[in-house]
C-alpha cells in the first residue's frame, strides 16, 4: 500500500467532514498494511472499528462489531476474503458493503467477487484518492440496497398478513353463516378487544379451526 501524505489526508477531511458514522472494519493480513490503512482512514475522519487478520476472524469481528462497511484483502489465512464476504453477506439481514483491497488483479478473482456482495475492488497499491470515492459510492449503494431489501420484507409481511385473514374470513363465513362483509367486521372488532393484529387473529382463527377439524 502506498502512504498517502498526512496533509492529503486532511484536506480530505475537510472535504468529507465528519464520517464518524461510518463503521470500517479492515481486514488484511498484513499488519503494516493494515495499520496503514488505518490511519490512513482515521485522518479522513472515518471510524475503524476494528482490525482482522484473517478470514474466520473478518466474519467474528463483522457479528461482534457490527461495521457498516469492510475493507478485505483476497489472499487471507483460513478463510481468503471472496469466502468471507459470502460467510458475511449470504444470509437475509443487513447488507454490509464490502470493498476488495488486493495485489491481486486476476479476471477470474474479479468475476468471483461479483457474486459475494462486493461492491468495489481496488488493486494495490492504493490511494487516498482512489479510496474515499469507492468507500462514498459503496456506502451509497449499501443504502439503497438495504432500503430496497425492506420494502420486499413489507410487501411480503403484508401479502402473509392477506393471505391470512382472507382464509381466516372464509371459515367465519361457512361456520357462521355470515356474508364477507360480516365476517370482516367481526375480526375487526375481536382484535381491537384483544389488542392484536388482525393477522395475529387470522392466525389464531385458522389454528383454531385445524385442531377442531
Amino acid at each position: 500500500m502506498t502512504a498517502c501524505e498526512s496533509g492529503k489526508a486532511k484536506g480530505a477531511e475537510r472535504k468529507l467532514g465528519s464520517n464518524n458514522s461510518l463503521r470500517i472494519l479492515l481486514a488484511d493480513d498484513d499488519r503494516a498494511v493494515a495499520d496503514g490503512f488505518r490511519s490512513i482512514l482515521q485522518e479522513a475522519g472515518y471510524n475503524v472499528v476494528g482490525v482482522a487478520y484473517n478470514g474466520i476472524e473478518a466474519v467474528e469481528k463483522t457479528a461482534e462489531l457490527n461495521p457498516n462497511m469492510i475493507l478485505m484483502d483476497i489472499k487471507m489465512p483460513l478463510l481468503d476474503g471472496l469466502e468471507a464476504a459470502k460467510a458475511i453477506n449470504g444470509h437475509p439481514g443487513v447488507f454490509i458493503p464490502i470493498i476488495i483491497v488486493t495485489a491481486y488483479a486476476e479476471k477470474y478473482l474479479v468475476e468471483k467477487a461479483k457474486g459475494r456482495g462486493i461492491l468495489g475492488y481496488l488493486v494495490k497499491p492504493v490511494h487516498l484518492d482512489d479510496l474515499i470515492p469507492a468507500i462514498e459510492m459503496a456506502q451509497s449503494i449499501a443504502q439503497t440496497i438495504n432500503a430496497l431489501e425492506g420494502v420486499v420484507e413489507n410487501l411480503s409481511e403484508e401479502l402473509e398478513a392477506r393471505k391470512l385473514i382472507e382464509k381466516a374470513k372464509g371459515i367465519l363465513m361457512k361456520h357462521l353463516s355470515v356474508d364477507e362483509e360480516s365476517a370482516m367486521r367481526m375480526m375487526q372488532k375481536e382484535s381491537r378487544r384483544q389488542g392484536i393484529k388482525l393477522k395475529e387473529l387470522a392466525r389464531s382463527i385458522i389454528a383454531s379451526h385445524s385442531v377442531l377439524a
